[in-house]
């Protein structure tokens, strides 16, 4: 008995924490609101941002993990009240609990090691906490008997009909479309870069965010996508900070997620007008997964323009730029869906989610109607 107390001593502490910071991530998720340490230009906004942090289209898996770290706190507070009962937790509701634990960590450091290739320091620690209860407990199980191997295999068959399941339902790969009727904003050559030939039949415009993790996804798929379409493609770069500080269209809130980006986008837009040549690869790199912050950002830039650098971040051209694709972006956007990276095309607008030039052809072509 008394070794008993000393397991619940340990394993319930353990599990708890397991538990209120699955409850955390979950609050957070709902919220729609970020993390400490989890900014717009971390890895751990990469991965509670994806598609992959939901199961059957929208519930956040953090959900199922505290219902999980629910009952095995239950199973444990029992342990020791009843013979039977104890009989019952130690062959069949532990071991299958623990198989359930270790399958789904296996699977969420899979998905981030070989599809995101981001981690997640609170997801981690979560499975990492998590595999430690479930060890734990699996010894002290196999000493009450052998028949809790196979419950502990079944709870790992468990969380592979959870991984199937949520690979079955990961979110469409369009977030959101639109059109409208009236004639909306148009960039030519002089005020952004555009990628692709000049005389290509199609000219799309695509509004993102310097500090935007599916933006930067998007713009690795930019190359590849513009081969496959042979030549037929024109792509307009228009940047659009989502910063309630300089967009007027984006809702005051406690965090501001996106709070570089008012500078970020200016930086770019000087260098564009002042220093084209250099452009292209100073906008590459405040789009690449390494992107500097926006201090190194703009020390980047004082190097690039020199003396020129006040005058050309105070050039008149921004603000005629922002002003109209603030318009843009207002004009395309509704009330509670207002994303980027977001591909206008004439009168409709896409929102998409997509990892792979393929899907991202598709879109266009189905969502947008461009003949490619």
């Amino acid at each position: 008995m008394e070794d008993l107390h000393r397991f619940k001593v340990l394993l319930l502490p353990l599990c708890a924490a397991c538990l209120a910071l699955s409850l955390w991530m979950l609050l957070h998720s709902w919220a729609g609101a970020p993390m400490a340490g989890c900014g717009a230009l971390s890895a751990c906004d990469s991965v509670m941002n994806s598609p992959w942090a939901y199961v059957l289209g929208g519930v956040p898996v953090s959900l199922p993990a505290a219902s999980l770290y629910v009952l095995l706190l239950i199973c444990l507070l029992f342990l020791g009240s009843d013979t039977s009962l104890d009989r019952m937790l130690w062959g069949v509701a532990l071991p299958l609990l623990s198989g359930c634990i270790v399958g789904a960590a296996l699977w969420f450091c899979w998905l981030q090691i070989g599809v995101l290739h981001r981690f997640c320091p609170y997801c981690t620690v979560l499975h990492l906490l998590g595999c430690v209860a479930a060890v734990l407990i699996l010894r002290r199980s196999f000493r009450a008997g052998r028949h809790a191997v196979p419950v502990f295999v079944a709870g790992l068959f468990a969380a592979a009909v959870f991984a199937f399941v949520q690979a079955r339902t990961v979110p469409e790969t369009i977030y959101d479309s639109g059109s409208t009727g009236e004639a909306l904003p148009v960039f030519t050559d002089a005020e952004v870069p555009a990628l692709g030939a000049e005389d290509a039949p199609v000219e799309i415009t695509l509004l993102f965010d310097f500090q935007c993790v599916h933006c930067r996804r998007l713009h690795r798929l930019l190359p590849e996508l513009l081969d496959k379409t042979g030549g037929r493609l024109r792509i307009r770069l228009c940047p659009v900070p989502l910063s309630s500080a300089c967009n007027p269209y984006i809702p005051a809130s406690g965090t501001d997620r996106f709070a570089g980006s008012c500078a970020l986008t200016r930086l770019a837009l000087a260098i564009w007008y002042a220093a084209p040549q250099a452009a292209p690869a100073y906008w590459d790199a405040l789009l690449d997964e390494n992107a500097p912050d926006p201090e190194q950002a703009e020390a980047q830039a004082r190097a690039l323009l020199g003396e020129a650098f006040e005058s050309a971040l105070s050039d008149a051209r921004i603000d005629a730029y922002l002003k109209r694709v603030y318009e843009l972006f207002g004009r395309t956007s509704t009330l509670d869906k207002s994303g980027v990276p977001r591909l206008i095309f004439g009168g409709r607008w896409l929102v998409p989610e997509v990892d792979e030039t393929e899907p991202l052809l598709s879109l266009i072509r189905s969502e947008l109607g461009a003949e490619l």
